[in-house]
């Protein structure tokens, strides 16, 4: 793999990991707002890389709602001019806690989330084969806000925004 296929790599996982956190943002309101995240999401955000270079990424994310709101299932697509992004997460969401697992498919990376519910969104910690991030969501009704910290990646945060209203 050359340096500008591993660095696309790099950052695709990253992008990915973001935008499968999104799907939490609303865990620690009722029930009935997780059914409020059902249907079509669309956004831009930022990477910004160890370079200081910045590429911005449109996204677009599909969720579905099952058992009681209680699993919760991401398809997510995103794409800018030197990326792509083709993406799977399933969450079970219980007592306030979050598990669940991601994956990549058109690089079949995948990856494990372990997070908790805050008053404003929640907070996240997401592992790879070979790097992690802590991820701070949060959230409204009708858009979300996500930040991301990598570790052993080329990318230093990547900031997303959402709307479905």
């Amino acid at each position: 793999m050359s340096r500008a296929q591993y660095h696309t790599h790099l950052v695709r996982i990253a992008v990915l990991a973001v935008l499968s956190a999104s799907i939490l943002t609303v865990l620690p309101v009722q029930a009935s707002t997780i059914s409020n995240l059902a249907g079509r999401w669309t956004g831009w955000g930022a990477v910004t890389l160890a370079s200081g270079a910045t590429e911005r990424v449109k996204c677009v994310a599909t969720y579905f709602i099952k058992d009681k709101e209680t699993k919760v299932r991401q398809n997510l697509r995103c794409a800018s001019p030197n990326y792509k992004i083709d993406s799977v997460a399933d969450y079970v969401i219980k007592n306030g806690k979050v598990t669940g697992s991601w994956e990549e498919r058109s690089r079949s990376n995948t990856g494990e989330v372990l997070g908790k519910s805050t008053a404003k969104g929640f907070k996240l910690a997401i592992t790879g084969e070979t790097w992690s991030a802590d991820i701070s969501v949060t959230t409204g009704k009708c858009k979300q806000s996500i930040s991301f910290v990598p570790t052993n990646l080329d990318v230093t945060r990547i900031s997303i925004g959402l709307r479905k209203c």
